[in-house]
């Protein structure tokens, strides 16, 4: 055993006076300010529901070497747990310390914001009210929405019992109606914004819409490509991608033969071409481009 705690002595002893050297450098360091902030988690009987704006965060404001408030920063904390199942209803205060916080040696806690977190506590009341339905913008182009409404025009609340008693109606958060292309179902968030400490008991509203597509783009594949000339000609492809705007029943009701690309070559001599498409289609029907936008056309 000793000659193993004796082996490479030197190199052992002057690693330690190394790490103390940097130790002590560290600790003598020029001392930097910083503040980290750390979660908030309040436990509260099942009977009792908070009815004061509670912060979800206190901030330690800390002083120290720079390396070693580096790794106090990047550390993932814990919530700060506070334990009001017990209690009754009324007005509880949670002191916050220094010591809610673990330091390494050389680091400060100067203070701790806020320093204590009051809490009051109300007996919980259920309620159920009327959901107004808000929604803004206009539906995207192409498509119509031809209904939305609610599913389920109520909505159940539970809060303290002082704010459930004065609310009538609560509103969804806006629906874009700019977002909305095709018909369903979905739930939609409350706006409770100004309502601390109210909640939802049970599930979301939801709304029903109905929604037509008037217009989108289309493919037209494979279209032939005519060559109006008297002369015999070889065309290279013979056949091109016409994109389209038209709602999905105007696209159905197209005969298919009267969709083409049409290359006017009628007053050229025998020669190689490279002529810009052009397209056949019913005049409802708006045109956006030709794929490929030119074709090659050798006459003879």
């Amino acid at each position: 055993m000793l000659a193993k705690l004796f082996a490479n002595f030197s190199l052992k002893i002057l690693s330690m006076l190394i790490a103390i050297v940097l130790w002590f450098a560290v600790l003598g360091s020029r001392n930097v300010e910083v503040s980290k902030e750390v979660p908030i988690e309040l436990f509260t009987p099942p009977d009792l529901v908070v009815s004061n704006e509670v912060p979800d965060r206190v901030a330690f404001r800390m002083s120290g070497p720079k390396a070693f408030l580096r790794n106090v920063l990047n550390r993932k904390e814990e919530p700060i747990r506070i334990n009001f199942t017990a209690s009754k209803p009324g007005i509880m205060t949670y002191r916050l310390f220094q010591d809610n916080i673990q330091v390494p040696i050389g680091v400060k806690v100067l203070s701790v914001n806020p320093a204590a977190v009051v809490v009051k506590l109300e007996p919980v009341k259920f309620k159920e009210v009327p959901v107004k339905l808000v929604t803004k913008g206009q539906s995207s182009p192409g498509y119509n929405l031809a209904s939305i409404e609610l599913a389920r025009p109520t909505v159940r609340l539970k809060g303290a019992e002082a704010k459930i008693d004065i609310i009538d109606s609560v509103s969804t958060q806006p629906v874009d109606l700019g977002g909305v292309f095709e018909s369903g179902d979905r739930e939609v968030a409350l706006d409770l914004a100004n309502l601390t400490g109210v909640l939802v008991d049970g599930e979301l509203p939801k709304i029903h819409y109905e929604v037509f597509q008037t217009a989108a783009n289309f493919k037209i594949r494979n279209a032939d490509v005519k060559v109006l000339t008297a002369r015999k000609y070889k065309v290279e492809p013979k056949e091109v991608t016409i994109y389209v705007r038209c709602s999905p029943e105007e696209l159905k009701q197209v005969n298919r033969q009267k969709v083409y690309g049409i290359v006017d070559l009628r007053n050229k001599t025998a020669g190689n071409y490279e002529p810009q498409v052009s397209v056949q289609l019913p005049s409802h029907i708006k045109l956006l481009k030709v794929v490929p936008a030119k074709v090659k056309v050798a006459l003879q």
